[in-house]
Order: C-alpha cells, then structure tokens, then sequence
C-alpha cells in the first residue's frame, strides 16, 4: 500500500498542472516552416543532449530511446525530471535543454509569454476520466444532487469537466457540487469512501481500481469531447516541444528526434512489461501498476503542425473560461514545429 500511494503522488503531475507562470525570457525570431524535412541521419560525432519531462505517460517513449539509443550511438540523452511547474519553467528557460515533455497548455504559456519555444507533437490524450464506487451513479444525469471531487481548480481538467457538464444539461455548482482536491487527495477520499465521485487521470485510476475493483469509469472524455466539438479526434493533453534555436542550429538532430520519439511511442504501447520496468528505473514508479495503466494512458503521436484544429479547439475552450490559461492568446502558426 505505501509503494501504491507513492505512486498516486508522484504520477498525478501531468494534468494537475494549471497555468504556467511569466518567465523572464526573451523570444527568439522562430524562422518560417517553408524548408523541405531535413535528412535524419544518426550523428557521427559525440552529442549530448538534455531532455525534461515528468514522472508521467509522455515521458516513457523518452526513456526507451534512452535505453536503445535511438538517437544513435554517438548520442546521451540526459533525462531531467521536472515535478512543478516551477522545475518546468527552469527547464524551459535553460539553453542547455532541447527538447521538453510537458502539458499543452503549459507550451502555449510558455510561447506566449516569449519563451523560445515550438510545439513538436501531440502524444497523450484523453487520460481523464470520471470514476465512481456509487452503483447509482450510471450516467450524466445520475450527478444531479451529488457532490463531484475535481483535481485543481481553474486548471485544464476542471474547465473541460465544466464544459462537459453543462453540455449535457447540468449547471456546475448549482444541479453539482464541485469540490476541488490535488489528485492524490481526491482518490485517497474515493479509496476510503469519504467521496464517492471523482475526476481523475491514467494512470492513477488504474491505481484506485487495483485496490477497489468496485471503482468504474462513467465518462468517456474522449466521447464527450467529440460531441461537443463535432470533431473525430481525441481530447489533446500533453506534447513534446523543442525551441527554435535549437531547430536553427540542428534541424536534422530534431526531425530525427521526432521521428525516433514516435517509434519508441509505438514499442511503448506495444511492450507494456518493458517500458513498466524503465519507468521504475527512472521514474521510480511501481512496474505493476504502470505495466496495467499503459493501454488506458492514450498514449498516440500526431505531428503537432497536422493537429492544428484539434489544439485550436482545445486552446478556445480553455481561453473561454480564462485568458491566462493559454498565456493571453491563442498562438499563432509559428507555435507549431514543422519539419
């Protein structure tokens, strides 16, 4: 049980996130997306490369290319662990960092705010979800009258859960409830039957449902968001993002990079033993559990460039709630990495 609630605390990083405050860093004139995708031949000469991310699903297709050398047998990729959103900022704003998995809405921030950033690919989606051990709760009308535990207020989860309820008739805060908790509280009081409706994140639910089989899941994120939006695709998350200065310097080292964080996405989903056991090498997270959560993580690449309306769409849902959870605007196309 201890090795489980350490998990809940160190895993619930990624969507608990909310907005990423102003750095003191100046932008970067980001050069046009005209040129044709770069040769991505492995280096030849010794290259260090620094790499962020979170103890959290997008950062496990980095460790695989860590362990196989993905990049070629020239490079070493030092891995950075960012925890908050201060370790994220930090990380952004160091030259020595290339490349950065983080939570959308933390890139635009970024962006917007004149951080030398660009936005390679979308890799997690929809790892929300509403859980509940209340075998009366069946469907959306079943939360009239009932209290609902959401992770961080005013942060990406809860203006999407809002959009969604009131999309399907209920008024938050006047038909729900809504009680705001840090993730791990939020399914400790589901665990001990102080709440007994709660939104939470992967791999975190399949943490809960390992101790309470009773626990399941009554909302479909990805399902409600193409009904709100009309769209086919998913609900975008969090991404992978490098800076145009590092794209000016080596544009070949990051087409590669992109092409080899997409092949190491894939052997993720596809060796779910294996990438468990990397993320307790380097994440210290329980094998078990993360071996069980990786096909509930939503874990898909798109080029970011490809996935425009999707993440236009994303970003005026969060704007309509609060400007400053995209940093005051939406970007423009220079936000977007294109090879």
């Amino acid at each position: 049980m201890k090795h489980k609630a350490s998990l809940l605390l160190s895993i619930s990083l990624l969507l608990s996130l909310s907005m990423l405050a102003a750095c003191g860093s100046q932008q970067t004139t980001a050069p046009q997306n005209t040129a044709a995708a770069p040769s991505a031949a492995a280096p030849e000469q010794p290259v260090a490369l620094t790499v962020g991310g979170p103890p959290s699903p997008p950062s496990l297709p980095i460790l695989r290319m860590i362990e196989s050398k993905a990049m070629g047998e020239a490079v070493t990729i030092d891995f950075k662990i960012w925890e908050s959103v201060d370790n994220l900022g930090a990380l952004a704003a160091d030259s020595n960092v290339s490349f950065l998995a983080l939570p959308l809405n933390n890139a635009v921030v970024m962006y917007n705010k004149g951080m030398d950033l660009s936005l390679m690919n979308v890799n997690t989606w929809s790892v929300m979800s509403m859980v509940t051990a209340d075998p009366a709760v069946k469907e959306w009308k079943d939360l009239k009258g009932t209290t609902l535990y959401v992770p961080m207020k005013s942060s990406p989860v809860d203006y999407i859960t809002q959009t969604f309820l009131k999309h399907n008739g209920l008024t938050p805060g006047v038909d729900v409830t809504l009680q705001y908790t840090q993730l791990a509280e939020g399914a400790q009081l589901l665990l001990s039957g102080k709440a007994s409706t709660i939104v939470s994140i992967q791999p975190q639910i399949t943490a809960i449902q390992m101790n309470n089989s009773q626990v399941r899941s009554i909302v479909d994120y990805k399902k409600e968001w193409q009904a709100v939006t009309g769209l086919s695709t998913d609900l975008p998350n969090a991404g992978l993002a490098t800076k145009w200065s590092v794209i000016a310097k080596n544009p070949q080292m990051v087409a590669r990079f992109q092409q080899e964080y997409q092949k190491a996405l894939q052997w993720t989903l596809a060796n779910p033993k294996e990438a468990a056991q990397l993320a307790n090498k380097y994440l210290k997270l329980e094998a078990g559990v993360v071996e069980k959560a990786i096909p509930h993580m939503a874990l898909e690449f798109a080029a970011a460039w490809e996935s425009r309306e999707v993440l236009t769409k994303y970003y005026e849902t969060l704007f309509e709630y609060s400007k400053d959870s995209i940093g005051g605007k939406l970007p423009d196309e220079q936000f977007y990495y294109r090879p």
